[in-house]
């Protein structure tokens, strides 16, 4: 009888595990919804202003890869990065250099997540991860106008 009992014991109650889950990703929703950040305009204009460089950077890239793989062909590989000591050292599909702008909304999502998280407790922090957000997506930008440049 005591090695059920055991066993039983060690069991994982899943519907508990789940309600957990839920409980706190409801409280992190809360957590954000309620955050004072939500108020401050020099928080809120930069993550928009850094969405809204993200947003250029996606539309751009399109555009500009639609224009690109018409003359090179959709199958063919591009250069997708330049160094200067050994030159095109990286090919790969139209569709990798998406990956730039992709990685600029994640650093985005992260960086509004964290500041929105923190504000409340060390708001110079916050001021930091919204002007760091805003100049990734400057650079990625800027990345995104060498390697179409290369391609030209």
């Amino acid at each position: 009888m005591p090695k059920y009992g055991k066993i039983q014991m060690n069991c994982i109650d899943f519907n508990h595990s789940n309600n957990f889950m839920l409980v706190r990703f409801y409280h992190f929703i809360d957590t954000l919804k309620n955050s004072p950040a939500r108020r401050n305009k020099l928080l809120l204009i930069s993550q928009v202003l850094a969405l809204v460089v993200n947003l250029i950077l996606w539309g751009f890239l399109f555009w500009q890869m639609n224009r690109i793989t018409a003359v090179t062909g959709s199958e063919s590989n591009i250069p997708l990065h330049y160094n200067i000591y050994f030159g095109i050292d990286k090919y790969g599909p139209w569709y990798h250099s998406f990956i730039l702008p992709l990685s600029g909304l994640i650093i985005w999502l992260m960086n509004v997540l964290i500041a929105f998280l923190i504000y409340s407790k060390k708001s110079l922090i916050a001021y930091f991860f919204t002007a760091a957000s805003l100049l990734a997506q400057l650079i990625l930008f800027i990345a995104a106008i060498l390697i179409v440049l290369i391609n030209i």
